[in-house]
């Protein structure tokens, strides 16, 4: 471990400011510095990643449970090392291998989960994720706002974050579901018969820590920052394979 890095770790610990202001990752509730793991190629595993994830889970349980002795060159002494993962950082398509939730079909937003709100478009043929309001503070004016919107007003509560017990009991009864690309070796799971989008019980859920984490999975803010863009600027200056403007 680099004298750089041992200093950081100590510091979150011995030197921050905790006043309750953000200044810096390690004021949130959560933060993370460290890439175990970077998968590259257009032809990735899909769901059977986690078949590829294994190794790397069996050593992170035992640097969770027993630890490694480390060296701290700042404090020059050795200590036992403990390590977690905190999440996964990813695109929006490979949150379903992830994550085990399906990111297709009317249930594709993995935070609203089973109340996603959703509907088909008549003439574009796709799924349109609506109810955004239910977001906004109850007392806002949009939520009565029905000539600018859809015509009704909105008077939902957001959907509450799904807790690390409430996703495993959801997901019982797909554990040791044979994981496989080939469509011919997997098991086809019926959405519409189960009312969620999971595809399998991921391999994090193997750490004894993962079910009680704040925050399990998050988007890459490079490809959401570029898509919108894209579909922004396409939609202004009307190009031709970029544009959402259609019927």
């Amino acid at each position: 471990m680099s004298t750089k890095t041992s200093t950081l770790m100590t510091w979150h610990k011995d030197k921050r400011v905790d006043d309750g202001i953000m200044r810096h990752p390690a004021d949130s509730m959560a933060c993370n510095f460290i890439l175990s793991m970077l998968i590259p190629g257009p032809n990735g595993p899909g769901d059977a990643i986690d078949t590829y994830l294994q190794p790397l889970i069996e050593e992170l349980k035992e640097l969770w449970e027993v630890g490694i002795e480390t060296y701290d060159a700042s404090a020059r002494k050795n200590f036992k090392l403990h390590v977690s993962l905190l999440w996964t950082i990813n695109d929006f398509p490979a949150y379903v291998n992830l994550s085990g939730w399906s990111t297709k079909g009317k249930l594709a937003c993995p935070c609203c989960n089973k109340n996603t709100s959703s509907t088909r478009l008549t003439n574009g043929k796709k799924q349109c994720y609506m109810g955004h309001r239910r977001y906004l503070p109850h007392n806002h004016k949009w939520r009565n706002d029905k000539k600018s919107f859809d015509g009704t007003e909105e008077r939902r509560l957001s959907p509450h974050m799904r807790s690390g017990i409430e996703i495993l009991n959801q997901v019982r009864d797909l554990e040791g579901l044979q994981l496989s690309k080939d469509s011919k070796k997997r098991k086809k799971i019926s959405h519409e018969n189960r009312n969620d989008n999971w595809n399998k019980k991921i391999i994090f859920f193997e750490l004894p820590y993962w079910k009680s984490l704040l925050l399990r999975h998050n988007l890459d803010v490079m490809h959401i920052e570029k898509n919108t863009c894209d579909n922004i600027m396409g939609t202004i200056m009307n190009v031709k394979v970029k544009t959402k403007d259609t019927i």
